[in-house]
């Protein structure tokens, strides 16, 4: 699954925020990278993105959750939703930079 810049500010729009963006440079890089990512890999740098570059000027984390979850579903995998919330927002909180971490950190939900 590939994501492309505009799913990404619907997804914004889609919980309550405007998709104005803070740091609309990171999520340009982030997008040119991913190609050929294994899905979770591109879901972490993604997450990083908007989690620790502040995509947004709000809803970032709300978006992060919501990105990661279509992602975990488009796979039919089973995962902790309250525990994706709260490793969503420890990355956020603790300005988690490393995406093996974020990684490891996202693939901990999933069962």
């Amino acid at each position: 699954m590939l994501i492309n810049k505009k799913d990404i500010i619907g997804v914004n729009q889609e919980i309550g925020e405007n998709g104005s963006f803070h740091n609309e440079s990171s999520l340009d890089f982030v997008l040119s990278i991913i190609k050929n990512k294994p899905w979770l890999y591109e879901l972490a740098y993604i997450s990083r993105s908007l989690l620790v570059d502040h995509v947004f000027q709000d809803g970032n984390k709300r978006t992060a959750l919501s990105i990661a979850m279509t992602y975990i579903e488009d796979k039919n995998l089973e995962y902790d939703k309250l525990r994706l919330s709260v490793v969503i927002y420890k990355i956020a909180k603790n300005n988690i930079k490393d995406i093996n971490k974020i990684t490891r950190l996202i693939k901990s939900v999933i069962f």
